[in-house]
C-alpha cells in the first residue's frame, strides 16, 4: 500500500537549518487522509529573514515571533510523521533543513527514511524542468501554490500518484525499484564538540566497468569520483552504478587518482580556505593530496551532471581578500582523467604573441523562427530556434525572468547572448543568460548574483570566526583589484564591506556589467574566456 508522509520545508534564510515553515500530509492507500502545517521560528543562531526568501514564500519575522522554536517543535512533527516513509520534492534539501537545523540546536537528529520524488521524476519523464510545479502539471496534478510548505507537500502525493499511475506499481518500495532506486535512510546522531556520532550498517558496494558507450562529453566522463557524506536522493551503490552509466568510475576513498569529490550532506565546520568549488556549490572543503586538485560538488550538482546538465567553471573560496598576494593558479573543469589517447597533447613554449582577438559581443541580432511558443496555451511565435529544448514568445520570456526575479532592461536576442536587466528585489542591474536563470529557477535559486551571495556571505560569517574576517574591504583597495584584473569597479553592494561580500563591477573587455566577489574577479571575466 502507498502509505506515507510528504513533507515541505520552507527556509528563512539561505542557511539550510533555518527553517520557517512546514507541510505534512498523511497518506493511506494513495489517499490523503490528514494534513498540518506550522510556522516556525528558526534556530537561534540562524534566526534571520532575506529579503530573497520572504519574497518567495510571504513568511516574515513577524510573522514568527511567536511561534514554537525548531527544537520544540521537532517532536511534534516526528510524532505526526511516525513510522512513515518521509517523502519529499528533492529530499536532499528537505530532509537537510531538519539535519542542518538539528546540528544547529545540538540535539539528536531522527532515523528517517525518505523518498525523493524529483530522482523517481528524472528517471521517469522526459521533461525539460524537474521543479514541483512542472511535473505536478505533467502528471495531470492541479496547479501548485509553490513555496507554500502545504501546497507543497499536497503536490508530493500528486506526483507519487501520477508515477504510480504510470508504473503500475502497488508500493513505495515498488515505485523506487521500478527505476533502480531504494529507499534512503538516515540515521540517528547527534552533534558532540563538533563530531558527528551516527550508526550505520557496511555494506559491499559493487563496481560497474564504465559504459564505453557515454557521452565522450558528459562532465563526468572519464573522471574518478568519490562520495562523502550522505547522500539524500540515492543509495551510494545507485550513485556508483549511475557514474558507470556516465562513464565515469566511482571508488571507496581519495587518493591520487582521485579528481572528483561529491559530499551528500555538508558542514560549515569542514571548511577550509583554497578549495576549488563548483559554481553552484554554496559551501566547500579543500581536499588535495600529493599537490593534485580535487574539485568538490554537492549532491545537486551531482544530479545535474546525471541529467546532462553543465557546470560552471569552479571558483575559489578564499578566506580573506589580499591584494598583494600572487594568483594562485587553478584547476579548471578542462582537467579531467581522461585515458592517455584522450588526453591533449601537452602544451608547447609559448610562440611569438599573436593579436588579441576582441571579445565576443555580448549580444547578437534575433534570429526570426516559424517555431511556436512552448506554453500549452499559447500560439505566439516563439523568440529563438532551437531543435531539443523548449522554446518561448517574448511573454513567456519576461514570465521565466521574473520567476528569477529579474525585470529584463534589454530585448530579448538569444538563450546564450548577455541581455541587461533589473533585480526585482535588490535594483542591481546586471546582465545575464536567460540560459542561466532557466537554470537557475529549476533549482528556485535567485538569477540575481548580488542577492545569493550577499546572502551567502552572511550566513558564512554566522558560523565562521566573525573577528577575523570583520575588517571592511576599502573601495580603493577594490578599486586597484578590480583594476588590476580588467574590471571597472562600479560600486560596494554592502556598507560596510566585508570579505566574501560581492561588489558591482563591469569588464573592460567585454562590458558586461555583473555581481562578483572580489576572490571570484582574479579568475578573469567568464565571456571573455577563450
Amino acid at each position: 500500500m502507498f502509505d506515507y508522509t510528504a513533507i515541505d520545508f520552507e527556509t528563512a534564510n539561505s542557511n539550510r537549518g533555518s527553517p520557517c515553515a512546514v507541510g505534512l500530509v498523511r497518506v493511506r492507500g494513495r489517499r490523503p487522509v490528514d494534513e498540518r502545517s506550522w510556522l516556525i521560528r528558526p534556530p537561534e543562531t540562524v534566526d534571520h529573514f532575506s529579503a530573497f526568501n520572504t519574497a518567495l514564500h510571504g513568511i516574515t519575522a513577524e510573522m514568527v515571533e511567536n511561534e514554537p522554536r525548531w527544537k520544540d517543535i521537532l517532536p511534534t512533527i516526528l510524532d505526526f510523521v511516525g513510522e512513515d516513509v518521509l517523502v519529499a520534492h528533492n529530499a536532499g534539501f528537505d530532509i537537510g533543513v531538519l539535519r542542518h537545523a538539528c546540528k544547529i540546536d545540538n540535539i539528536e537528529w531522527p532515523t528517517i527514511r525518505f523518498l525523493c520524488t524529483m530522482v523517481l521524476a528524472r528517471r521517469s519523464l522526459p521533461l525539460p524542468s524537474y521543479r514541483l510545479p512542472y511535473v505536478v502539471e505533467a502528471l495531470g496534478g492541479p496547479a501548485v501554490n509553490h513555496h507554500d510548505a502545504l501546497a507543497d507537500a499536497r503536490g508530493v502525493v500528486d506526483i507519487v500518484r501520477g508515477l504510480a499511475g504510470l508504473t503500475d506499481c502497488h508500493n513505495l518500495e515498488d515505485l523506487a525499484s521500478s527505476v533502480g532506486v531504494t529507499i534512503g535512510r538516515m540515521a540517528a546522531g547527534k552533534m558532540a564538540g563538533g563530531v558527528v556520532r551516527r550508526t550505520s550498517a557496511q555494506t559491499v558496494l559493487n563496481r560497474l566497468d564504465p559504459n564505453g558507450d557515454a557521452d565522450p562529453d558528459g562532465y563526468l566522463y572519464g573522471r574518478v569520483v568519490v562520495f562523502t557524506g550522505t547522500l539524500m536522493s540515492m543509495t551510494r551503490q545507485v550513485a556508483w552504478d549511475e557514474c558507470a552509466r556516465i562513464g565515469a568510475t566511482a571508488e571507496k576513498s581519495t587518493t591520487k587518482r582521485t579528481n572528483v569529490l561529491v559530499v551528500g550532506d555538508i558542514n560549515s565546520a569542514s571548511l577550509r580556505p583554497g578549495s576549488e568549488i563548483t559554481g553552484k556549490a554554496r559551501k566547500a572543503f579543500d581536499l588535495q593530496e600529493s599537490g593534485q586538485h580535487i574539485e568538490v560538488m554537492t549532491e545537486i550538482d551531482f544530479l545535474r551532471c546525471l541529467g546532462g546538465t553543465p557546470l560552471e567553471q569552479p571558483e575559489s573560496l578564499l578566506t580573506e581578500v589580499r591584494l598583494d598576494a600572487p594568483l594562485q593558479p587553478t584547476t579548471t573543469s578542462a582537467h579531467r582523467s581522461l585515458p592517455l589517447e584522450r588526453r591533449r597533447p601537452p602544451p608547447q613554449p609559448p610562440g611569438p604573441p599573436a593579436l588579441l582577438k576582441p571579445p565576443r559581443p555580448l549580444r547578437r541580432a534575433a534570429v526570426p523562427t516559424d517555431q511556436i511558443c512552448a506554453n500549452e496555451h499559447c500560439s505566439d511565435p516563439a523568440a529563438f530556434k532551437t531543435r531539443s529544448k523548449p522554446t518561448w514568445c517574448e511573454r513567456h520570456i519576461i514570465e521565466q525572468q521574473h520567476t528569477g526575479g529579474l525585470e529584463p532592461l534589454e530585448s530579448f536576442t538569444h538563450p546564450d547572448d548577455w541581455q541587461l536587466t533589473e533585480c526585482l528585489h535588490c535594483t542591481i542591474r546586471a546582465h545575464y543568460r536567460f540560459a542561466y536563470t532557466l537554470d537557475k529557477n529549476t533549482y528556485d535559486e535567485p538569477t540575481c548574483r548580488a542577492c545569493y551571495w550577499r546572502g551567502w556571505a552572511a550566513s558564512t560569517r554566522v558560523h565562521e570566526d566573525v573577528g577575523a574576517r570583520s575588517t571592511p574591504i576599502s573601495i580603493a583597495n577594490a578599486q586597484a583589484l578590480c583594476h588590476q584584473h580588467g574590471y571597472e569597479h562600479l560600486g560596494l553592494l554592502t556598507a560596510p564591506s566585508l570579505p566574501h561580500d560581492p561588489h558591482h563591477v563591469r569588464c573592460r573587455k567585454c562590458q558586461r556589467v555583473s555581481a562578483q566577489r572580489l576572490s571570484d574577479i582574479a579568475s578573469g571575466c567568464s565571456s571573455c574566456k577563450p
